[in-house]
């Protein structure tokens, strides 16, 4: 009896090993969810293969965001693609959406040439009250311009900082200092000099964007004086160059 009981254990055991094998062997495919136009669904967003295969196509809209940006890249059959098209406004406006946020890639809202626009093609296709943004320059721009309110997107890089230039050399006469720099784009220089190295109680002098040197006047006799000077352009100035010494004479 005991060893019955032991052979049904055993083979119990092998039946739940055997089991937990399998499963772990034959995963589940993860379920792609569809919209209920029978797309892919994407975060509201209904998307299908362009026919080209490079690329998707926005078919309708599920969502209900005031404000929708179309993602810059979409997965789908395995393949990561750019959006290059939208088939028609179909739950966009409907849902609510004021705004559509379009990535580059896009380069046709429904309509492929001008005779669709003449034809009054467009005005089904809708997007009635909705206004896109887009970068200059983009086909995005170009797709949207024929027929729908748009505005430009401002970039979210850092600003360029104002080109600064450096002084090339000082000359000591007297009571006279000659102070001459390497020339570059900007609206105007600006010339600060004291006999503080940490340029206390510094006086500044301002030159036009044609010159490249300046005279500076009423030294006081046997005193160093330091000097820096910087760019301007527009309302944005450069950063100081580096302190140059006028020799004491």
């Amino acid at each position: 009896m005991k060893k019955r009981t032991k052979f049904y254990a055993l083979l119990f055991a092998m039946v739940l090993s055997l089991t937990q094998i399998i499963g772990v062997a034959v995963p589940v495919k993860a379920a792609t969810k569809e919209c209920s136009h029978g797309y892919t669904l994407v975060n509201g967003i209904g998307i299908r293969m362009h026919e080209c295969g490079d690329s998707v196509c926005i078919t309708c809209y599920h969502g209900h965001d005031k404000r929708v940006v179309i993602p810059k890249t979409f997965k789908l059959n395995g393949k990561t693609l750019p959006p290059s098209q939208f088939d028609s406004d179909n739950g966009f406006s409907e849902n609510g959406v004021k705004e559509i946020v379009l990535p580059d890639t896009v380069e046709s809202m429904g309509y492929w040439d001008e005779e669709d626009v003449k034809d009054g093609y467009v005005n089904d296709i809708g997007y009635h009250g909705i206004t896109f943004y887009v970068h200059k320059g983009s086909k995005a721009e170009e797709a949207v311009k024929r027929n729908n309110p748009y505005k430009y997107l401002n970039d979210n890089s850092k600003p360029q900082p104002v080109k600064g230039t450096s002084i090339k050399r000082t000359v000591r006469i007297q009571k006279l200092a000659k102070i001459t720099w390497k020339k570059v784009k900007c609206d105007k220089y600006e010339i600060r000099y004291s006999q503080k190295k940490n340029m206390k109680n510094a006086k500044k002098v301002n030159c036009g964007k044609n010159k490249t040197s300046l005279v500076i006047k009423k030294l006081k006799k046997n005193r160093k004086y330091y000097v820096q000077i910087r760019t301007k352009s527009g309302k944005k100035y450069s950063a100081w160059s580096k302190v140059k010494t006028i020799p004491k004479r």
